[in-house]
């Protein structure tokens, strides 16, 4: 599906795709997760959505389990402190993988031995993965992959792009629909856009929201929930029609 493509096409392994693939993109055709090429056939290897970004085709999948990748960017829970290492506390963060990872909160932009942040059971963290060797090992300051488009921030400032996640609401999301926020077509980030409200998608599929209104917050969870079984027009105007009836209702309630 490309970004203006209305259709939903779900598969399974062994389907053939090779028709509808090479229906759709001619030259320069990439083949990603969940598709491989047998002879001159395009076979699907596991269930999930056909999906089409640019000329690479893959398939989206909603995988429950989440397994850490090196530079994974999640959404973690603290669940404790686990010891000290350096100088500094190392806290094991539920991030649902099979173990927890281990966060050193001197691995913040800017922390010091006298200078750092302190986390407690319960604590909601945006960071990356920089290692998957034994237990996943997380940091929040910028990586290789940051370096050049996001500017440093200490975390002190809570204005960094890594650190703590003050108030807001932290929901689980499968795994594949975390994956698909994340893409920069999103349509139904897009068309909630108009809203004020922050977002934080973690690719372990955790989703943090923070609006000053509930009401806000729950039109913007509903509407991502939902959009995982519509077509991009149907998204389009689900959220319109959220964004219409909520509004209406918060007019009449400040009446």
């Amino acid at each position: 599906m490309t970004a203006t493509d209305t259709s939903i096409i779900t598969v399974l392994p062994g389907d053939n795709v090779t028709d509808i693939i090479r229906s759709k993109t001619s030259k320069n055709l990439k083949l990603g997760t969940g598709l491989r090429s047998q002879d001159d056939t395009i076979l699907a290897t596991s269930a999930g959505r056909l999906t089409q970004r640019s000329t690479t085709w893959f398939v989206l999948q909603n995988n429950k389990r989440y397994i850490p990748a090196d530079e994974d960017r999640v959404v973690g829970i603290v669940q404790d402190r686990a010891g000290s290492d350096n100088g500094g506390d190392v806290y094991r963060v539920h991030v649902g993988g099979s173990h927890p990872a281990m966060l050193n909160n001197l691995n913040f932009e800017g922390a010091t031995k006298r200078n750092r942040p302190s986390l407690k059971p319960g604590d909601v963290v945006y960071a990356r993965i920089t290692s998957t060797a034994l237990d996943p090992i997380l940091s929040c300051k910028l990586g290789p992959r940051d370096v050049g488009i996001v500017s440093r921030k200490d975390w002190m400032t809570q204005e960094g792009l890594y650190g703590p996640l003050k108030g807001g609401t932290l929901e689980k999301i499968p795994v594949g629909l975390a994956r698909e926020l994340l893409s920069p077509h999103n349509v139904v980030l897009a068309e909630l856009s108009k809203l004020p409200f922050e977002i934080c998608v973690g690719v372990n599929g955790y989703l943090w929201i923070h609006s000053e209104h509930p009401a806000y917050t729950i039109l913007v969870s509903n509407a991502i929930v939902n959009s995982q079984v519509l077509t991009e027009e149907q998204t389009r105007g689900m959220v319109q029609s959220l964004i219409k009836t909520v509004q209406q209702q918060l007019s009449t309630d400040n009446e």
